[in-house]
């Protein structure tokens, strides 16, 4: 040939030929997928041969050399096509992108995979590889000392070409491979089986892949095998990503907790604050009272912007329970000194109805959050007076149970069903009876759960003997 003698791969310019007669000739970046068996050895520069009269230079990659044994060679070679382009490239490297597994440490859950093929199928190489766009990198790779070569023209690029398994039988006699270097080379392939691993939308990541260095023939059932294997990779891929985008929610949920929680605070709690104490002021001021009208309106806003506090409040413990906040402290309360004051704040709103305090003498202190143990009181208080008939009475009582404090709240009003006495208890849950006789946003016997589970206590409800509701809840005693 004119340009039999060989050109150094770094010195001749990749803009323009290396010799005569090869005017026209496209250079490229070769991958080592072009050597043939004469090439792997010596140490010098690549010399690849495209047609039997023309020449140009390139270089083996490392990853390739490092498979055949050698780091880099001098001798001829042949050219072979490349794997052709997916028709959804771009998709698909999108969702290789989306599924975050390129240049990720070893995991033993692939691994396991790689490992179980090998032994089902007797070969000594197992790879699972994601087709990347200029290589082939290696999630797994049992049997196999690197994690990635270059893409063109590999097996694995060919392998997600298509929908279902990609098998070579006997690499040197089929001409998709015979000219590939792990094939012609000293690596000495033989055979390969390729499953695609195929996403939720249809684009192929890589592949489940194994490798032998005997020709060999696939079964139908060693087939199912392997496609079943390859499902397994690919939905421990997509249980992964779900898992992410499950964490991503739940990052943007927290958020928008955050934000809401913030607004609950700022914008609704300290103005309602603030018109609760306005009619405070208001209501003890002689001139504003000597008007029959300011004697009517003032207890419903007073009222009436209780509640709303109330609902504030519940709402901030239901944020806190969402994002896992709930943080009671857990300090000696004596019931005794709180249900007295509560049950003289909620009667003021409720004249026409009585409630009856019954508290037994020398009552030890429960361990607990007073705040806490106030709102869960003051929400039980506020259910029995709102579902009680004029005129009728609410019966408190606490008494000591073993290791424990019970307070008990009896209203006398249209009573809960044994269906729906674990049930009323649940998050925006309400009677259709309920829902007849008096409004409500079905959140605060939640909340009551709440507290009390998280100051190590228990409540539940059970009808009354006559007619109505009893409310009970426990806490634990104070140990100091």
């Amino acid at each position: 040939m004119d340009c039999a003698s060989r050109t150094s791969a770094t010195a001749a310019p990749r803009s323009s030929n290396s010799c005569p007669g090869s005017a026209g000739l496209r250079r490229k970046r070769w991958s080592c997928e072009s050597v043939t068996p004469s090439a792997l050895a010596g140490s010098g520069p690549l010399t690849v041969t495209t047609t039997p009269s023309r020449t140009c230079t390139g270089r083996i990659l490392p990853s390739y050399a490092r498979l055949a044994g050698r780091h880099s060679y001098d001798g001829p070679v042949a050219a072979v096509e490349t794997a052709p382009i997916p028709s959804d490239e771009a998709l698909r490297l999108a969702a290789v992108e989306r599924y975050e597994i390129l240049d990720t440490p070893a995991d033993g859950t692939f691994d396991r995979i790689t490992a179980l093929a090998a032994r089902l199928f007797d070969v000594p190489i197992a790879i699972v590889s994601v087709v990347d766009h200029d290589r082939i990198w290696f999630k797994s790779h049992h049997g196999l000392a690197v994690d990635q070569i270059d893409r063109e023209p590999g097996l694995c690029a060919s392998a997600i070409l298509h929908d279902g398994p990609w098998v070579i039988n006997d690499a040197p006699r089929d001409p998709r491979a015979l000219a590939n270097p792990l094939v012609a080379g000293e690596f000495g392939l033989k055979f390969y089986a390729g499953v695609p691993l195929k996403t939720s939308e249809g684009h192929n990541l890589g592949t489940l892949c194994i490798l032998d260095f005997q020709p060999r023939l696939l079964t139908p059932r060693e087939t199912a095998s392997l496609e079943d294997l390859a499902a397994m990779v690919m939905n421990e891929l997509e249980l992964r990503l779900a898992s992410r985008r499950a964490a991503e929610v739940a990052r943007e949920r927290e958020l928008l907790q955050d934000a809401f929680a913030g607004m609950l605070s700022h914008e609704l709690r300290t103005p309602a604050t603030t018109i609760y104490a306005a009619t405070k002021i208001l209501s003890r001021d002689p001139a504003v009272m000597g008007s029959a009208r300011a004697r009517d309106l003032l207890p419903d806003i007073t009222g009436e912007t209780e509640r709303l506090l109330r609902l504030i409040e519940d709402l901030l413990v239901l944020t806190r329970v969402e994002r896992g906040l709930l943080e009671p402290a857990q300090e000696p309360v004596l019931v005794q000194r709180v249900l007295p004051r509560l049950i003289e704040q909620e009667g003021r709103r409720w004249p026409d109805r009585t409630i009856r305090l019954d508290v037994a003498p020398g009552l030890p202190p429960i361990a607990g959050d007073q705040s806490y143990l106030e709102q869960v009181v003051t929400n039980l208080l506020s259910n029995g007076l709102k579902y009680s008939a004029p005129g009728t009475e609410v019966d408190v009582s606490a008494a000591q149970v073993e290791e424990e404090v019970e307070v008990r709240v009896r209203d006398r009003g249209i009573g809960l069903k044994a269906d729906s006495q674990e049930a009323v208890f649940g998050l925006l849950f309400r009677t259709s009876e309920g829902s007849r006789h008096a409004g409500g946003a079905g959140i605060g016997l939640y909340v009551c759960r709440r507290l009390l589970e998280a100051m190590n206590g228990r409540i539940w409800a059970e009808a009354a003997p006559d007619k109505g509701t009893i409310f009970a809840f426990r806490l634990p005693l104070a140990t100091d």
